[in-house]
């Protein structure tokens, strides 16, 4: 039916690309799940790679101090050169304490511990003395009687708890969560700011780290304090602070606030505080404030593009404060010299003090700005890495390269710049890595599919072409075999033949240029070799008798027509300078009949002036004449033929090509017999005649 084999490649193609669509479209959808599956279980690098991108993001959120109120108090070098090493004398803190208060400081918070006696007190150094002449005049060996006893008061500690007792004032204390940490310091709980009530809407803290003890100030010096105020701080898993406990149960079970927040409700009249609580986070609300945190009870820190009020203690000590100047405020006294440790990184990249950790919690706590990611983010990031999947699927599966890559480069600059945008503006975090890594994914993965996909395509097409290359030359060859009936599977064996000669001489140095593609060209121009045949007479090219002279001469012109045609088909297809099997199959077809010692036809060309297709198509085409039978001559054996060969090696026969037939004789044998010529009519006659 006309038409049918177009309609049928048509169909086939259209089957096809269906396949390959549905390919696209379930690795896509795969890949999506794969990613999806990554947003709900986070591996440790996924992790690690959504704090690097938040740090990328806080960069842009250049605020300065939303809040004029905290002020650091630094003991910084200069204060360490005036008055000697950390830690100082108690009676020079009780000092610096009462100078803050007269300069109208509305709370003083101190961010380091003092456990123990002030060794620098004369009743500690009274009783050091003491202990130190008891144990040298005994001589005798260590004392067996009980120790000294060490005193529970020192002048130093008690000049310091008065002065912290004349305003509002915080002292810091560490909290221990690890299983051998026990209770430590005063035996009652932290004091928490008189009037501080914490209730709770959910009782969901389970997630919430519990201590197991801490490490207080004495109790002398907690006693005239107003409150204490934890000042743990929780690294990463890369070692940055981005995040601060507000509020957890001391090791009593009681409620207590960290340092900032202790410090912020002594400010305040208002001291109520509500605790919402879910699976996913928490809400903390302060008067109008929601404090959001994260399902541990961390705050996220809102940190500044600068560092809050800072004031050294060398002027506050020296008197060079300008009277009320810290009215209002609530100063923060803590280490700022390199040498006191006390120090965390920022997702900036840089260091800070633990001092400025706590003026920035205050900051973010008074100004009412905070970072938060909400109870929804995490279904929100999923969502997004559905929707980025299959979107992405369904458009890449159809478009090219360059769309895609397009569409990659805009998806992902979307997603970032939206995440950047809520960050900066809105302060709410989502991450965009999972939703971004889904395009990127799936975009690289789909486009590899297609390049695949259309590299079989082409490879098929190809294929094709090459099988209608191969109909083309059989059926040119098949018209010179209907003109010369005599040379049966004479086609397929000389074709196999010049390919194992190839095959063989790429093996060695002088030809090791033969790349498959060579081979595979040099083959396909075999069957052609004899095509010029069909511009021979009939009365000579099937005449069963020997030729005379001149249709000898005639006979002799075949590689010349044949070259002549071929030469015409090169230059019709307008790439005559490619190396293609046209070009073998010209060469193969002008110099098969051409001999190494140059007495062949029709140019009498010699030795490597015969282009390597003769060479090789001569012995191909000799030894198959010769071992194959006709109706004019018997078939010669193997081994007759081998030495025939051997004899004409340097004569008729370029040397190296009679080399590679030794080398692969068995395979010629082989060959000659696989496709061997049906027997003769007059043999097969005799073959069916009866047996008398």
């Amino acid at each position: 039916m006309p038409g049918s084999p177009r309609r049928m490649r048509r169909l086939r193609a259209f089957f096809c690309i269906r396949q390959e669509l549905t390919g696209l479209y379930a690795a896509g959808l795969c890949l999506t799940l794969l990613v999806a599956l990554l947003s709900v279980f986070p591996p440790l690098a996924v992790q690690k790679s959504e704090l690097a991108l938040y740090d990328l993001m806080l960069s842009g959120r250049t605020r300065a101090p939303q809040s004029q109120v905290p002020v650091v108090v630094g003991i910084d070098e200069d204060s360490l050169a005036a008055f000697g090493q950390w830690p100082w004398p108690r009676y020079r803190l009780a000092l610096l304490v009462e100078q803050l208060q007269q300069l109208g400081a509305q709370v003083v918070a101190l961010d380091f511990l003092m456990p123990e006696l002030d060794r620098t007190a004369p009743e500690v150094i009274q009783s050091e003395r003491q202990r130190d002449r008891v144990e040298t005049n005994n001589t005798d060996g260590p004392s067996t009687s009980a120790p000294r006893a060490q005193p529970w008061f020192d002048g130093n500690s008690q000049r310091l708890a008065e002065a912290l007792g004349r305003g509002p004032t915080v002292l810091g204390y560490y909290l221990g969560f690890s299983p051998s940490s026990t209770p430590g310091g005063a035996l009652h709980p932290p004091t928490s700011p008189e009037g501080m009530v914490v209730s709770r809407s959910l009782h969901g803290t389970g997630q919430w780290p519990q201590p197991t003890g801490h490490i207080r100030s004495l109790p002398l010096l907690t006693d005239a304090a107003s409150a204490e105020g934890f000042t743990n701080a929780l690294q990463d898993m890369d070692g940055t602070l981005r995040r601060v406990p507000l509020l957890l149960s001391s090791p009593q079970g009681q409620d207590t606030p960290s340092l900032a927040l202790a410090a912020a409700l002594l400010s305040s009249p208002q001291r109520s505080l509500r605790l919402d609580t879910d699976p996913t986070g928490a809400v903390l609300h302060w008067g109008t404030r929601q404090i959001p945190l994260d399902r541990s009870g961390n705050l996220l820190l809102d940190w500044r593009s600068s560092p809050p009020r800072y004031v050294s203690a060398l002027s506050v000590l020296q008197g060079r404060m300008a009277s009320d100047s810290l009215r209002g405020n609530i100063v923060v006294v803590g280490a700022w010299a390199q040498g006191l440790g006390d120090r965390h990184l920022t997702p900036a990249g840089k260091s800070t003090y633990g001092v400025a950790v706590h003026a920035t919690v205050l900051d973010n706590l008074l100004s009412g700005r905070f970072i938060a990611r909400p109870s929804w983010a995490r279904g929100a990031e999923l969502l997004a890495v559905v929707i980025a999947g299959v979107l992405c699927t369904l458009f890449l599966s159809r478009a090219g390269f360059a769309w895609s890559v397009g569409v990659v480069v805009v998806g992902t600059a979307g997603l970032y710049g939206a995440a950047y945008q809520l960050l900066v503006q809105e302060g709410l975090h989502l991450s965009p890595l999972l939703p971004m890594v889904a395009l990127v994914l799936i975009s690289s993965v789909l486009s590899l599919l297609k390049y695949g996909f259309e590299e079989r395509q082409l490879l098929l097409r190809t294929q094709e072409l090459s099988e209608a290359q191969d109909s083309i030359i059989t059926s040119f060859s098949a018209l010179a075999e209907v003109r010369d009936k005599e040379t049966g599977g004479h086609i397929l064996r000389t074709r196999r033949y010049v390919e194992l000669l190839a095959e063989q001489l790429s093996t060695t140095p002088a030809y090791a240029y033969l790349t498959p593609s060579d081979i595979d060209l040099l083959g396909k121009s075999a069957p052609l070799h004899d095509i010029g045949k069909v511009g021979i007479p009939d009365s000579i090219l099937q005449k069963p008798g020997k030729l005379t002279a001149e249709e000898y001469a005639i006979m002799q012109n075949h590689p010349l027509i044949g070259a002549e045609a071929l030469a015409k088909v090169i230059a019709g297809t307008g790439r005559p300078g490619e190396k293609s099997f046209l070009d073998y199959a010209r060469q193969m077809v002008e110099a098969h009949h051409e001999r190494w010692n140059g007495t062949g036809y029709p140019h009498r060309l010699k030795g490597q002036a015969i282009p390597l297709a003769g060479r090789l198509m001569a012995l191909a085409d000799v030894y198959d004449a010769l071992i194959s039978k006709r109706v004019y001559k018997r078939g010669f054996s193997h081994d007759e033929v081998r030495q025939m060969l051997i004899e004409e090696s340097g004569a008729h026969f370029d040397p190296d090509v009679v080399n590679a037939f030794l080398a692969r004789e068995a395979d010629f044998l082989r060959i000659a017999k696989k496709w061997a010529d049906p027997p003769l009519p007059a043999e097969a006659a005799v073959a069916a005649a009866p047996v008398n």
